[in-house]
Parts: structure tokens; C-alpha cells; sequence
């Protein structure tokens, strides 16, 4: 078979990421060659088939494609050491498409061309989300990234419908950032990766010649786009990252592990190893990577030193963020000695990997501002809620007065202490319900749970000296949220509770007291059975309270608004993290169909 019959022979689907050579980058035939070689680093043998820079033209213009076949094998994912013989062969591919100032990559099992790329410019995010989006679009699919760095937030999450136009709620919707979807139009299904610019129309596969055409028609609709108004408008608005570049203020940042864990359980990552370089040799140690990165999962601050950003952190004390020109990225020499083994043997560095998936979410001084998937977005509906979740702050006298959480113990007690946040929720919350359970410690769903003929409470309590604590605040929002699912509890996990709930509450510090945990109600068999019942209502109503004494409800709305207006002051920080924490606790709630109270001071 000759190389024009091979090329003639090539069938690949329409799915291609596409980028714009703004810089008007000259490509030449060494250049390709060159992207070629680093492709195929790991090959076995000369190319299967190799073509650069082949004209093909079409309504008068030249197309130039550059496309090679390489063949490698690599290490089967399930065994340990290398074995001889035992090893996969594979097939991959690299085409390469020119089109005025347009590059169009199509690949396969291809890796390190990274630097080629980074010449070239994604899509504008605002073009690629509605080039394919009209009046009679039906959107298929969403694959949302959560903004907010609340530990127990959602972070990701797909939904799908025939037309999500129809039953997708917009609530809280300005909170997430839109990074993949699926959309229909006249039959056709097209699926869009926003943040990397990838174009798939499903379909079926084509040969090389009617790959460009089909790159062809989309460079033609993506040059005359005019941007729009749509449906995706609810969503968090991008920005242009260069224009706000020099007025940003990293104050914490969020790692998301998702798609690292998802490479390892597919097999796309083989392992991880850890590379220790002595004066004479090369050490390579296996380590568990995802326990080892299990002490970034919680937000951490970033604080300013000489003109650079750290990340605070007990693991890699020299990692910081780069506010680069066109980009944020993480740098940090030690966990650059931490190497992913992908499946075909090609090696990358943790950090090189976060930052090619951005693995992480950034919140700035700049309020309603965060960064991810490599692009800057703004929460439009975020400070103009402020007045809306304020209302959300119920205060209370009482909760100026409490010293302690739950307050000292001794053997004969049956009641927690007075001036406790315990006592306050007992006192004021108990009188009107059927059933009344203290749950605190052991595997709790809440401190205590309020039951009635149609309704499930949820309290969870907060005792802090300090005023306005973000720390103490994110400690129960993610507790609130951690539980909201056991709301709706199912009979094998009631069932779990009944000797716990039967029993008389241990200060879990080797004290046992006499206060019952069943604090109203005749018995626990009969408040398990109202649980159940309640959640067979056809009115079911849940409901989740906060009860916290750091927090003034006054104070708060007074630091909010300065946040609003721009105002600086003492504790803005603080209240920019609560701010955010309030708004995903609201948001949680809400997708739950769950209704939220803060109990504060006044």
C-alpha cells in the first residue's frame, strides 16, 4: 500500500482541539518535525506512516495537514516489575492542521507537546460556550465546577436532560463555572471542553481530507462569531485575566484531586514515585500518592513574602502560586521530585500536572473573583445576594451570654450546662417538636435532631471566644453540609442508631452523665418510627440550623456591605470567607430542597 493510499485509509473522528496563533508563529517543516519527535519519544522503530505540511485545497484556500503513526509498547498496568515479553504494543497518532491563523490538533496516545501548544491561544472562552448555541438549541449536558472553596462543598458534578432549558434550576447557578457541555442542534450532537478548547461532533469517523473540511467550516463560524446573550448566562461570567492581572490578591486557594484520582482508576496513570538524586545515583521510591496529597485538600492560605505568594502548608513549604502573564501556576522544587508514571511510560511532575488541569481553585481579595481551569471568573450574583443571605441570620440575646459549647460535666447532671450553646438549643428548640435527640460524637449526622409529624431538624452548634472566626465558621458549614444527605436517613442507618440514641450521654472525656440522649419523646422505638414517618409526608419539610456565638448578625451585615463597597478593613479577610462559606451553605441547602437558619447574636 502506498503512503497515499495509507493516508487515504485514516478514518478520525471530528474531535479535535482548536487554538489561535494570535502571535502569527511561522511553522516550518522543521518545526512540525521536531513536535513529531517529542511526540513519539517512546516509539519503537521509524514512523508508520509520516506526512508534513501536505496542501489540501478547499473553496480556493490551502489547508496544510501534518500527520504521523508511531507505533510503542509499554509495561502492562498489572504487574510490578518489567517481565520480558510481557508488554502491550500500541498504536498512536498526531495530525497537526493549519488554517489561516487558526492550529486544529487531533491526537492519540501522544504526549510532550506541550511547548508547541503554549505558543498558540485557546478559544475565547465566551465564543466556544455559544458558537453553537441559538434559539432552538437543546442543551444535553452540563459538567459544572464548584467556585467556592468550602471543604465539603460539591466540587463537581454533570447533569443531563433532553433539554436542560427546561428543568435546570439557575439557583446558586452563578457559583459554578461551566466546564464542559453537550449540546443539539437539528440532530447533530456536539460536545464542547471550554477550558481546552476541544470541539467533538459525534458522529461517524471520516478521512483526513474531510477532517479539514469539517476544521474548515469551524474556523469560518469561529472568525465570524458575534457573541451573545444565552441560556449559559446564568453561570459565572469569565474574565479577561491579563486586563485584571495586576490588581489580583491570592488569599487562599482550594486543590481538587478529581482528575488525578479518575487517571489512576482508569488506568491513564501507572503510579507514583518520588526521585531522590544522590551525588552518585538515582533513587526511585513508589509512594501512595493520593495519601500523600491528602493534606492539600483542605483550604489553604496563601500569604504575600517578597513579591511572591506561598501556600501555607505543613508538606511542601516552598510551594507558592505564579501570577504569570497569561496564566496562574504552581511552582514548587520539592513536589517537582514527586513524577506520575502514565501508562505509556511517559513521566510528569505533580505540579506539571496540576497546572496542565488546573487542579485548583483561587480566591482573591477581589471579591467576587475566582480562578480555575485556567481561566478567571466572576461570581456576578455574589455581592448583590449579600442582602438575601443576611436573612438567612436569625439572632438571639441568649447566645451573647454562652461561655462554652457544651460546659462542664459531672456523673449526676441530666441537663448541659447553663450558658452553654447545648443548653440554648434544648431550651429554645425543644419545646415544639414530638422528638428531641441529642447525636453528638461517635459517627453524628448533628448535635441535636428535631423531629415533628412532617419535619427533620438538623442543629449543629459552635461555641468560639473570637469574634467573626472564617476558621470556626468553615468548620460547621462543612459539618451542615458533610450531613445534609442524612436528612432523609434510610432504615439500616436508623436502625445503627438506636442503642446510641437509647444511651445517656459520655463527655467523651470519661465522664458519663445522666442526661438521656432521647431528650423529648416517649421512647427512641417510637422516635425512630417518627423519623420514618415523616419522611413518608407528602409535606416532608427538612431543615438545618447553625447555632454560633462568634457571629453578630449586626456586625456581620456591617462588614458585608463594606466588602460590597469596597471599603478596606480590619477583618476583611475574614468576611470575605465567610461571605463565600454563606453562599455555598445557602447553595447546598437549596439543591437539597433543605431550608437554612443561623442562630447568632444580635
Amino acid at each position: 500500500m502506498t503512503k497515499e493510499d495509507q493516508l487515504k485509509n485514516i478514518l478520525i473522528n471530528e474531535n479535535a482541539y482548536f487554538y489561535k496563533n494570535i502571535s502569527n508563529v511561522v511553522i516550518a517543516k522543521w518545526n512540525i518535525i521536531e513536535v513529531f519527535r517529542d511526540a513519539s519519544s517512546f516509539k519503537m522503530g521509524n514512523y508508520l506512516l509520516k506526512e508534513v505540511k501536505k496542501s489540501h485545497i478547499l473553496n480556493g484556500e490551502q489547508i496544510k495537514y501534518s500527520f504521523c503513526v508511531f507505533k510503542y509498547q509499554t509495561k502492562p498496568t498489572f504487574i510490578d516489575e518489567e517481565i520480558h515479553n510481557w508488554f502491550e504494543v500500541k498504536l498512536g497518532y498526531l495530525l497537526i492542521v493549519e488554517i489561516r491563523e487558526y492550529i486544529i490538533i487531533s491526537r492519540k496516545n501522544s504526549s510532550n507537546i506541550q511547548n508547541f501548544i503554549k505558543q498558540f491561544q485557546v478559544l475565547d472562552y465566551k465564543v466556544l460556550s455559544t458558537l453553537f448555541v441559538n434559539d432552538d438549541t437543546s442543551f444535553e449536558k452540563f459538567s459544572l465546577k464548584n467556585l467556592n472553596v468550602s471543604d465539603n462543598a460539591i466540587r463537581e458534578k454533570s447533569i443531563e436532560a433532553i433539554d436542560l432549558k427546561e428543568n435546570f434550576s439557575a439557583l446558586g447557578a452563578s457559583n459554578y463555572m461551566l466546564s464542559s457541555m453537550r449540546v443539539k442542534n437539528n440532530d447533530v450532537k456536539t460536545s464542547l471542553i471550554l477550558n481546552s478548547s476541544r470541539i467533538n461532533k459525534f458522529g461517524k469517523k471520516n478521512s483526513i481530507e474531510r477532517f479539514c473540511d469539517w476544521s474548515f467550516d469551524l474556523v469560518d463560524e469561529i472568525s465570524g462569531h458575534v457573541e451573545h446573550d444565552t441560556f449559559l448566562s446564568v453561570f459565572a461570567e469569565p474574565q479577561d485575566y491579563e486586563i485584571l492581572r495586576s490588581t489580583l490578591i491570592p488569599i487562599s486557594i482550594l486543590f481538587n484531586f478529581g482528575s488525578l484520582i479518575n487517571d489512576f482508576e482508569y488506568g491513564r496513570i501507572d503510579k507514583a514515585i518520588l526521585r531522590i538524586e544522590y551525588s552518585d545515583e538515582i533513587k526511585n521510591i513508589e509512594i501512595d500518592i493520593i495519601k500523600y496529597l491528602s493534606a492539600f485538600e483542605r483550604l489553604c492560605k496563601i500569604e504575600s513574602f517578597n513579591n511572591s505568594y506561598k501556600i501555607q502548608n505543613k508538606t511542601a513549604k516552598d510551594l507558592e502560586i505564579r501570577l504569570n502573564d497569561k496564566s496562574i501556576t504552581l511552582k514548587s522544587e520539592k513536589l517537582k521530585k514527586v513524577l506520575l508514571i502514565k501508562d505509556n511510560g511517559i513521566e510528569q511532575s505533580i505540579i506539571d500536572y496540576l497546572n496542565t488541569n488546573s487542579g485548583f481553585i483561587i480566591n482573591f481579595e477581589n471579591i467576587d473573583l475566582a480562578y480555575s481551569n485556567r481561566k478567571l471568573f466572576k461570581d456576578n450574583k455574589l455581592l448583590g445576594n449579600i442582602d438575601h443571605f443576611i436573612k438567612v441570620f436569625s439572632p438571639y440575646n441568649e447566645l451573647q451570654t454562652t461561655n462554652s459549647e457544651k460546659g462542664n460535666f459531672n456523673s449526676i447532671q441530666t441537663q448541659f450546662e447553663v450558658n452553654s450553646t447545648f443548653r440554648f438549643v434544648e431550651d429554645t428548640f425543644s419545646q415544639n417538636v414530638d422528638y428531641f435527640i441529642c447525636d453528638d460524637l461517635g459517627k453524628e449526622w448533628a448535635d441535636h435532631i428535631g423531629v415533628t409529624s412532617n419535619k427533620i431538624t438538623f442543629y449543629h452548634s459552635k461555641h468560639k471566644d473570637s469574634k467573626s472566626s472564617a476558621s470556626a465558621f468553615q468548620d460547621i458549614v462543612a459539618q451542615a453540609l458533610k450531613n445534609l444527605g442524612n436528612l432523609s436517613p434510610q432504615d439500616f442507618q436508623l436502625e445503627s442508631k438506636r442503642a446510641f440514641w437509647s444511651s445517656q450521654y459520655n463527655s467523651g472525656t470519661g465522664i458519663q452523665t445522666n442526661i438521656n440522649r432521647l431528650r423529648v419523646g416517649g421512647s427512641v422505638n417510637n422516635a425512630i418510627d417518627g423519623i420514618k414517618n415523616a419522611i413518608k409526608n407528602p409535606y416532608f419539610d427538612k431543615e438545618v440550623y447553625l447555632v454560633v456565638d462568634f457571629i453578630s448578625k449586626s456586625e456581620l451585615k456591617l462588614y458585608l456591605h463594606k466588602l460590597k463597597n469596597s471599603v478596606n478593613f480590619a477583618q476583611k479577610n475574614e468576611a470575605l470567607q465567610i461571605l463565600w462559606l454563606i453562599s455555598s451553605l445557602i447553595s447546598g441547602c437549596k439543591e437539597l430542597n433543605t431550608n437554612v437558619t443561623i442562630c447568632c447574636k444580635p
